[in-house]
């Protein structure tokens, strides 16, 4: 009993460190590295795809209200699906969130050396680097800071948060005055197809709320402020997400937003503003990366650690730090993987479908879940702030069924399109992504098999709550 206590993690995390990781690691991912991208498919509608992007968003926060309502815990969404989907269930997704969360981080982190360089450069047009430097510098740095505790972790986060939303909005403000209404026509330049496509990969920039969820063993109070985090943090996002790329189109053009590339948004802020003004973009954009990259990195170690409570990974995976009580191996596997990740130097597009692809998969089955839980797990369903009647438990599963899968099956039509939009491409991405699926339920029946020979039944973990989870659900969930 006292190996287990000693895998709790400390609840050193408040409200608002919770809205910042959430807001951090979504957005992040999408307005100072996607936007240009999305901007050459479909032009000044974009604002409208990350609204209409919002909608399968809306579907993920309900259902993690619940979760995390019932079950505020280290790794939840791994612990609710192995619990109520199955163990089988739960291998799977779990290979598909390390596949989700890794191709997140590296993304973000190749679009921060994208980033400093084109600001460097605007000094220093000399100027040049590997540029796998700056990523790999990146990745490591906050596996370092989440290594020295989740306290610091969560300071960091909350500064570079205020940074970037306060730069966000003064940016939003000064390109939004600057209208033209002819960069504003036609709207849809690539048509209902490419605006389609382009809603697909924006629902991308989505994708951390459902992180959220496997920090709660770090939150305090986590049954009232996970919930309420992930309200307050979809409207923050909702707001910058159709403020900045209506700014950026509104005032630069859309060709010369995607002919910019990342650095758009630096480039206008630079021509619309006071000298000053380049400097508070760039700190903004830094903030909004830098965030994503911490909270992605703070959200897989805890994916890692629950895995290794329950025996589906080593018992070494889930080791803790003796001072700093942090994920250390975790941490660790994580960077090798985002390592070798940016090494291979794919298109930030091809990291982007792969995440929305995992992420599909992984909301259906959490929406199933949640329609499950009140038979599957009914002594903490009772101890829920929240409790979804009947309706709203079929509406949210309905719903992630019926916008993940479109969002799916759209990933999967866009990883055949060539150039000219023809599907004629061997669809690589979806391969590896059905690869990782299959190696997740391959590891799994040979973890249980080897388990079974030591003695120790795998499944019979797996459809327990584990003593330490146990002890996250149900101790010091007061503290404020």
């Amino acid at each position: 009993m006292t190996e287990q206590k000693a895998e709790v993690m400390q609840r050193k995390v408040g409200l608002f460190e919770a809205v910042a990781m959430i807001t951090g690691l979504v957005v992040g991912a999408s307005i100072f590295v996607l936007v240009p991208t999305l901007v050459g498919m479909t032009g000044p509608s974009l604002f409208l795809a990350y609204a209409v992007a919002a909608i399968p968003a809306l579907f993920v926060v309900l259902f993690e209200i619940q979760i995390t309502s019932v079950l505020p815990v280290t790794g939840a969404n791994f612990v609710t699906a192995t619990r109520v989907a199955g163990p089988a269930w739960g291998a799977i997704i779990s290979f598909s969130a390390v596949l989700a969360l890794i191709a997140s981080n590296i993304l973000v982190s190749v679009g921060f050396g994208q980033y400093v360089t084109a600001f460097i450069q605007s000094f220093n047009p000399a100027f040049t680097i590997n540029p796998l430097i700056l990523p790999i510098l990146c990745v490591a740095f906050f596996a370092l800071l989440n290594f020295l505790g989740v306290e610091l972790a969560a300071v960091v986060q909350s500064i570079m948060f205020v940074a970037f939303v306060i730069g966000m909005i003064i940016y939003g403000i000064v390109g939004s005055a600057n209208y033209n209404p002819v960069n504003m026509t036609p709207m849809f330049t690539g048509g209902a197809m490419m605006f389609i496509v382009a809603v697909v990969l924006a629902s991308m920039s989505w994708a951390g709320l459902v992180a959220l969820a496997d920090i709660g063993g770090d939150v305090k109070n986590p049954r009232r402020n996970l919930p309420l985090a992930l309200v307050l943090a979809f409207i923050i996002i909702l707001i910058l997400y159709v403020l900045q790329p209506f700014a950026l189109v509104a005032s630069m053009g859309a060709a010369a937003v995607a002919k910019a590339g990342a650095p758009a948004v630096m480039l206008d802020a630079a021509r619309l503003m006071p000298g000053w003004g380049i400097w508070v973009i760039f700190i903004a954009a830094m903030g909004a990366i830098l965030t994503t990259v911490n909270a992605l990195t703070w959200s897989a170690g805890r994916d890692l650690l629950a895995w290794a409570r329950d025996g589906l990974f080593p018992k070494a995976v889930g080791h803790l730090h003796p001072k700093f009580k942090s994920p250390d191996v975790a941490i660790l596997i994580v960077l090798i993987m985002e390592v070798v990740g940016i090494c291979l130097a794919q298109t930030i597009d091809k990291y982007a479908l792969a995440a929305v692809l995992s992420l599909a998969i992984i909301q259906i089955v959490l929406a199933w879940c949640v329609l499950r839980i009140p038979k599957k797990l009914p002594d903490l369903y009772k101890k829920a702030i929240i409790k979804f009647n009947g309706f709203w438990r079929w509406f949210t599963f309905i719903g992630t069924v019926i916008t993940s899968g479109f969002i799916f099956l759209m990933g999967v039509v866009l990883d055949m399109m060539d150039k000219q939009g023809n599907p004629t491409q061997v669809p690589w991405v979806v391969m590896v992504f059905l690869g990782v699926l299959l190696i997740g339920l391959i590891w799994y029946i040979v973890r249980k098999a080897y388990l079974k020979s030591k003695g120790i039944d795998l499944n019979a973990n797996l459809n327990k709550i584990a003593d330490a989870t146990l002890a996250e659900a149900e101790e010091k969930l007061s503290a404020s």
